[in-house]
Parts: C-alpha cells; structure tokens; sequence
C-alpha cells in the first residue's frame, strides 16, 4: 500500500423486519464520558516518515442516519491516555427499517 486519502469507521446492528433494533456498544449516546458510550482512543495515522498523527477536528466527517438510535462523536485530542478519540454507539429501539 503506497497511500490513503480517507479512512473509515463503521458500525451497525442488525435485527429482524420490524423489530426494535439492539442496543449499539454499552447502549448509550456519546456525551463525552467516557465510560459511558463506546470509544475508540488514540487514533492515528502514519505519514511517509512513519511519524503518527491524530486527525484534526477540521479533517473529521460524521454521519448518522438515526440520531435518535446511535450516534458518534470526534473529539480531537483529549491528552493524556485518551488522547485523539471518538465515542459512538445508542440505545436502539424503534429506528426503523
């Protein structure tokens, strides 16, 4: 592999027609905490020289279909253990098909 452009993260649940939809990760929205929510810490990316890199804020595109059900938030860097992460997950329920 010579060089990526885009990186991506995904999740999904999955249940049967008309079925409430199962809960994603630990079940709760992200809100910054961080035993709460689902997370990834400590993100990176390498450039030519192997040096790591967190992706600025200004980088970052999120999307969610259902808000009400899941969620996912980019926080940058946070310092410490946590440093550049990302939270995502949600209850479920009635999201639709």
């Amino acid at each position: 592999m010579t060089i990526a452009d885009q990186v991506g993260f995904g999740g999904r649940t999955t249940t049967f027609v008309g079925a409430s939809s199962p809960p994603m990760g630990s079940g709760y929205l992200p809100n910054g905490n961080f035993g709460h929510a689902c997370y990834f810490r400590n993100v990176a990316f390498q450039n030519e020289s192997r040096k790591d890199y967190g992706p600025e804020l200004y980088y970052i595109k999120t999307f969610t279909d259902i808000s009400d059900c899941f969620g996912v938030e980019y926080y940058g860097d946070q310092g410490g253990e946590v440093g550049y992460s990302l939270q995502f997950g949600g209850p479920g329920g009635n999201c639709g098909d």
